[in-house]
């Protein structure tokens, strides 16, 4: 074992929460007589908050235990005169440290254990709640990647479990099992009770988890936790950060820094800031995180052993810049956190703190929370912290006066809004701050208006990597230009480097839109061939729609000089079937496998939902994708060329063709795809035109259940009449069809350029920019 590596493990073994049952064994002493230590020594360790129990940090104990010799009447064996309590409890230390984590399994592998995991959610939480039940694999995935000796023991245990009382027995087991490796950590037991909730309907249930469990990897935790998130739907100060986030502060914190060794979060929530950073670092690091919330804080220390981080976790307040009797304030390189918005910790006078830029106002803790942050940095130490955007803007005159002292200082290195959404649980728009403990006088600032990057996804926005590329380059471009006196504003407006002067004249407002204009300002056109460019497409615009309007105007000629038909008889040729003797009809992947898959705009598969349907295109706008693996093990869905795909559950829309682009696409659970039995039996163009007729969504309408969201069987879907035409008519129909839609696609692009076109003139007009030629 190397010299770091024995620190590190000394480390680790101090951390343990111990009970006064464990102080006494140890110490070879009577339990009463820890209780008279407490009573008659004022200097004896506080207990650690931690529930009903309360534990000891093993080290604070061990200080005070190397004060107190062991009476010469009361040495034991070869103890040596002077022997204190604290080597006889060094001494007896079990050696029980976790081991190295498990290897990583495949995403394939692991996509068919967790989907078999959450079908057999309801047989096991019986009455409990869904969270109950996550906090269950949660637990069993932690044991299973950072505890192998626990879990050797647990596994092997639970394929001996049988009977309905037994399976209580093995929930305890798991808990206590889980608790113990939580006390070694430092962090306070509790998981046991939430587990023993649960309910199995039959022991092998329970059983089949935990052999499910075996095969899972440590990225299979970040799945439950958000799971865990939506069940509970925690509260401002207790939501966690989404992983598109992490990634972009850990990256924008560790840009250019150099030897780290301690990263801290004062706020850890479930500890996903720790682990984005804390992964994305070189070498070994530290990591430290404190929270008030023991439920969160028990996640959080289980998600940075599942991702093999050394981290100390400890309970702590929602006001750490209070002074807490003699304990030191954390310094650390870097700080990454998102502390609770707008929150007041007092509606009086605050405790007596050391405020270097100034006192926060009483109802609100934000700029607390950012001098608190600034004082827990080493010299040359950075921050990336959450704050709320207003406040870069709050006219409270307390917080414009830090705001300008923090300023004036240069400890503000950057600030970045963000797109709206980003958090499922708030809609408080926000930013990121970069901090610096680095005295640079009047240094300028960078801002970063990511406020329109993102992709929308369900209920709530995400950064794609190309969006965290954008705002990472667009930083360190500026930060470079300043240190070398070069560019100090991004050629698209998307970030700029702001003088101390420009901040004073706006107030010391810390808003990028005051440094960044969204549009021309004042008027002006910028470059004058922008004018005459939006004229040129205003009239290639108006040409294509003329060249189409041509090719329609033969179609209706040719319309006038034929014979003219008969629907009833049918003309020769034309036959009457239904949609299923000439369409395979299939259901997308079902709704248990898709909700459970991970999905995001950086996945590998696009997911086709039925808003994608549009004009008979599917649009890959506001998309998400699923993983390769995922769409492999169902292979039968995905889309081929000429596919048609109908929506059958919720609102009901034209249905879309399946183009080159397209192939091998994964159809949601609320589409059908429609192809052909086979060759020859219809032009995929004619059947879109024939589905999208307004008598034919009616007739899908009427025969759709509407029990909440209408929706319809493939069966009944079937059964719709379908006329179909020889195939040299149906060609012919399709073409005339597919020139209408160009006709129309083209008429709404020149209303767009035109409306464009306008809204470029409108300042140059109006302000004397632009003017006409006298003549």
């Amino acid at each position: 074992m190397t010299e770091r590596q024995e620190m590190r493990a000394a480390l680790e073994s101090a951390r343990r929460l111990i009970t006064r049952t464990e102080i006494a064994k140890w110490a070879k002493v009577a339990r009463p007589a820890v209780t008279n230590w407490e009573r008659r020594y004022v200097d004896f360790p506080k207990p650690v908050p931690g529930g009903e129990t309360e534990y000891f940090q093993l080290q604070n104990v061990l200080d005070w235990l190397d004060g107190r010799r062991v009476p010469a009447n009361r040495l034991i064996g070869d103890e040596l005169p002077g022997t204190t309590y604290g080597d006889r409890v060094r001494r007896e230390l079990p050696d029980n440290a976790p081991l190295t984590a498990v290897e990583e399994t495949s995403n394939r592998d692991n996509a068919r254990r967790l989907r078999g995991l959450l079908t057999l959610a309801d047989a096991v939480r019986g009455s409990a709640a869904m969270a109950d039940y996550l906090t269950l694999l949660l637990t069993l995935n932690f044991l299973r990647v950072a505890e192998r000796d626990r879990w050797a023991r647990l596994h092997e245990s639970a394929l001996r479990t049988g009977g309905t009382k037994q399976a209580k027995d093995l929930l305890r087991r798991i808990g206590h099992a889980a608790d113990e490796a939580l006390r070694w950590r430092g962090v306070p037991p509790g998981l046991q009770n939430s587990l023993v909730r649960l309910t199995p309907r039959a022991v092998e249930d329970l059983t089949k988890v935990v052999r499910l469990s075996a095969g899972l990897g440590r990225e299979t935790y970040e799945q439950f936790l958000g799971m865990y998130e939506e069940q509970v739907s925690l509260r401002s100060g207790e939501f966690l950060t989404p992983s598109t986030l992490t990634r972009l502060m850990a990256d924008l914190v560790l840009s250019g820094a150099t030897r780290i060794r301690r990263v801290y979060d004062p706020y850890a929530r479930g500890g996903e800031l720790l682990v984005a950073t804390a992964s994305a670092v070189s070498g070994d690091v530290d990591a430290r995180g404190e929270s008030p919330r023991l439920e969160t804080l028990r996640y959080a220390a289980m998600y940075l052993a599942v991702s093999g981080t050394n981290a100390s976790m400890e309970v702590g307040t929602a006001t750490p810049w209070e002074v807490r009797g003699n304990r030191p304030m954390v310094k650390a390189d870097v700080i990454v956190t998102n502390p609770p918005f707008n929150m007041a910790s007092t509606a009086g006078e605050r405790t007596p703190a050391t405020w270097p830029y100034g006192e926060p106002p009483t109802g609100n803790d934000n700029f607390a929370w950012l001098q608190h942050i600034l004082q827990s940095l080493v010299a040359g130490g950075r921050a990336a912290v959450i704050m709320p955007q207003s406040a870069g803007t709050s006219v409270n005159p307390a917080e414009q006066d830090i705001r300008r002292n923090m300023v004036n200082d240069g400890v503000v290195e950057c600030v970045i809004a963000l797109p709206s959404e980003l958090f499922a649980s708030t809609d408080v728009p926000v930013s990121v701050w970069l901090l610096r403990k680095q005295v640079s006088p009047d240094a300028p600032v960078l801002f970063i208006d990511a406020r329109k990057r993102g992709t929308k996804l369900r209920n709530r926005r995400i950064l794609t990597s190309d969006d965290r590329d954008a705002i990472v380059t667009t930083y360190r471009r500026l930060r470079d230009g300043q240190a070398s006196g070069g560019e100090h504003e991004a050629s698209d407006g998307f970030g700029v480097l702001a003088t101390f002067a420009d901040i004073r004249a706006h107030d010391f407002s810390l808003n990028p839109a005051n440094y960044l204009t969204d549009g021309l300002p004042d008027g002006a056109v910028g470059d004058p061939g922008a004018v005459v460019d939006a004229f040129e497409q205003l009239a290639e615009a108006q040409e294509r729609t003329n060249e189409v309007a041509r090719a329609v105007g033969a179609h209706a000629a040719a319309l006038v000089r034929g014979t003219g038909g008969t629907s009833s008889p049918l003309p020769d040729g034309w036959i009457r079937t239904t949609l299923a003797e000439v369409c395979e009809i299939q259901a997308g992947s079902s709704y248990s496998h898709l909700r459970n898959e991970r999905r995001s705009p950086d996945g590998d598969v696009p997911l086709v939902r039925p808003r994608n349907l549009r004009d008979g295109h599917i649009t890959d706008t506001d998309q998400e994708k699923v993983s390769a693996e995922f769409a492999a093990l169902h292979e039968h869905y995905l889309l081929e060329v000429d596919d048609i795909v109908c929506i059958r559950s919720g609102a009901l829309a034209p249905p879309a063709l399946v183009r080159t682009a397209q192939k091998g696409w994964l159809p949601h659970h609320n589409l059908f795809r429609l192809r052909a039995r086979w060759p020859e039996v219809f032009d995929p163009l004619y059947l879109l035109g024939f589905l999208s007729q307004p008598n034919a969504l009616d007739w899908v309408r009427n025969r759709s259940a509407s029990a909440g969201a209408r929706s319809i069987s493939g069966r009944s879907f079937g059964e719709l009449p379908v006329v179909l035409p020889p195939m040299s008519v149906q060609r012919r129909v399709a073409a005339m069809l597919h020139d209408l839609d160009l006709q129309i696609s083209l008429h709404r692009c020149m209303v767009t350029a035109a409306t464009d076109t306008r809204a470029l003139l409108t300042k140059g007009l109006m302000s004397g920019a632009l003017t006409f030629d006298p003549a």
